[in-house]
């Protein structure tokens, strides 16, 4: 059964949301709206009109209606891992047949009409563009995996791989044209080429189109392409190799698909959102409307003078107004801000991603590199010194750690699945989550001496203090958010069933939570569950203690 997820249940989330308050002492209000899609990339249409998604982050392959914008889940997790998508022709024996890429588990898969999730082909690492021909005939390639090949698969599943070609390049979104090739980019140059799918010789057709990532073919042979790194849209004519931009939109740009009136669907996979460009109008408007990959860590800060939520995301940091919950996303640079966890002063921003295992410093404005740490196994959360430096928690090999631009000092060893880190308020240490054990720890920066100052949460990820000297915690195993006086112990249950579960996603379960307060006690987190950004606001005392 497909799984609806439609503007009418994000209206009727909102609703909900504003009167929401199981504790009866904070209510808990949206700042940013749910989203329909963690990221899109590769797109297609099919023969009759429907159009599919891909998600790696989200590990699903979508159908959205191309006149609503309605997404629902056409394959779920984990079977609808996917970069790419392709539908199989009508009056082909391959009609109807969904086959798609999962690139990370290095498989091709497929659906039948009717059918379960099937594998294709196993051990093709990076494995990443897919599509039919009108003959219903299914080729793929490898990108950036040794070889790049160029693989032709029996879409039923029954006939060996054909290996057509190898060594022609990073293959990416490819397309077939009206003439039987194969139309593609060569990822990480500007070329476009076109490929003989019997015999593997391709000619290039164009140059000079930036970065392209991906291609699509009209039905009079025009070439489309995007330009991941800058937005660019492209028109290419392949006889002449003459080529036009016809827009430019907030990058990255993943992939496209063309509709029949003429318009243009590409999908903004930073974003999770779906634009339409019309080229007679020179129009764009917004199919899918959505503001990030998945929010992880965050930190309060100011931007452009206004309170503001820094929020840390896979596909690069971005700003969130305290006020009107309006979405920033600075200057694509090439994916530098790729990140899990954020900090920041008035100087530079310091970001962790725990995919990379890098931690980085940037220049607030010029986003200028000050510094690049790739030493760490597995970074989760950090928090930003008086001093300036960052201390950060390692999740695989438990350590906390101290940088301070090129010096790097071990802080504390044999911390158990550390997640989370806040500087303690009256003394030199910090207090770190343990995601493992469901405690917490305080550790002397100058000693490394540790102390468990409460336990009994259940998978604990992000912390922060609350004006009256409480810790708030969030529990993401329990998918609440409590409160514990350090004291006396007394904990109270402040929100419940928020969207914080990471099941289904493709992080690991101790990613970093973001939840930071202000000074008027205003709790604010992110909740990668369904790319929410929450408020929870003090009400009436609560009576729900233990």
């Amino acid at each position: 059964m497909l799984q609806r997820i439609t503007h009418c249940a994000i209206v009727s989330f909102l609703a909900l949301a504003s009167s929401w308050s199981p504790a009866n002492s904070y209510d808990v209000q949206v700042l940013v709206p749910p989203t329909a899609m963690h990221a899109v990339e590769g797109i297609v249409l099919d023969d009759r009109g429907r159009l599919f998604g891909t998600s790696i982050h989200g590990q699903r392959v979508y159908q959205i209606d191309p006149d609503s914008g309605a997404v629902t889940v056409f394959v779920d997790s984990p079977d609808g891992e996917s970069d790419d998508v392709a539908i199989g022709p009508a009056g082909t024996p391959a009609a109807g047949i969904a086959a798609w890429t999962a690139q990370r588990s290095g498989e091709i898969r497929a659906l039948r009409p009717g059918g379960r999730p099937m594998v294709l082909m196993k051990n093709v690492p990076r494995v990443n563009p897919i599509a039919f021909n009108a003959a219903g005939r299914l080729f793929t390639a490898q990108v950036g995996a040794g070889d790049d090949t160029l693989w032709e698969l029996d879409p039923l599943g029954i006939g060996a791989p054909r290996r057509v070609a190898s060594g022609q390049g990073r293959l990416n979104g490819f397309a077939f044209g009206p003439d039987g090739q194969l139309y593609a980019p060569q990822f990480g140059t500007d070329r476009l080429v076109a490929i003989d799918i019997e015999t593997g010789e391709r000619r290039t057709i164009a140059t000079g189109v930036g970065a392209p990532a991906a291609v699509k073919v009209a039905a009079d042979g025009m070439v489309y392409s995007v330009d991941y790194l800058s937005g660019d849209l492209w028109r290419t004519v392949p006889a002449t190799g003459r080529s036009v931009k016809l827009t430019n939109l907030p990058a990255p740009l993943d992939s496209l698909a063309l509709l029949k009136d003429g318009r243009i669907i590409l999908s903004s996979a930073a974003d999770s959102s779906l634009l339409v460009f019309d080229p007679a109008s020179g129009q764009v408007t917004t199919l899918v409307r959505g503001w990030f990959t998945l929010p992880l860590g965050m930190a309060l800060t100011v931007n452009q003078g206004r309170p503001s939520l820094l929020v840390a995301d896979p596909f690069g940091y971005r700003f969130v107004d305290t006020e009107s919950g309006a979405v920033t996303r600075p200057r694509w640079a090439a994916n530098r801000g790729a990140s899990s966890a954020v900090a920041a002063d008035g100087r530079r921003i310091v970001f962790a991603y725990q995919t990379s295992g890098r931690l980085r410093a940037v220049e607030r404005g010029s986003e200028k590199l000050l510094w690049d740490h790739a030493t760490i196994k597995s970074p989760r959360g950090l928090a930003l010194l008086a001093d300036g430096s960052a201390v950060i928690a390692d999740a695989v090999s438990g350590r906390l750690l101290k940088f301070d631009g090129a010096h790097v000092q071990e802080v504390a060893v044999n911390l158990r699945q550390p997640v989370a880190v806040i500087a303690d308020r009256t003394r030199p240490a910090v207090l770190v989550s343990e995601f493992a054990t469901g405690q917490v720890r305080r550790v002397d920066l100058m000693t490394g001496q540790q102390k468990i100052v409460a336990t009994g949460f259940e998978q604990p990820t992000g912390i922060a203090w609350l004006p009256d000297g409480r810790l708030v915690v969030v529990e993401a195993g329990a998918r609440r958010v409590s409160a514990v006086d350090l004291e006396t112990h007394k904990r109270t249950v402040l929100a419940s069933k928020l969207p914080l579960s990471l099941a289904g996603l493709d992080l690991p379960a101790d990613s970093p939570a973001g939840i930071v307060v202000d000074t008027a006690g205003n709790i604010y987190l992110s909740c990668p569950g369904d790319n929410s950004i929450l408020v929870l606001r003090p009400g009436r005392a609560s009576k729900q203690e233990r």
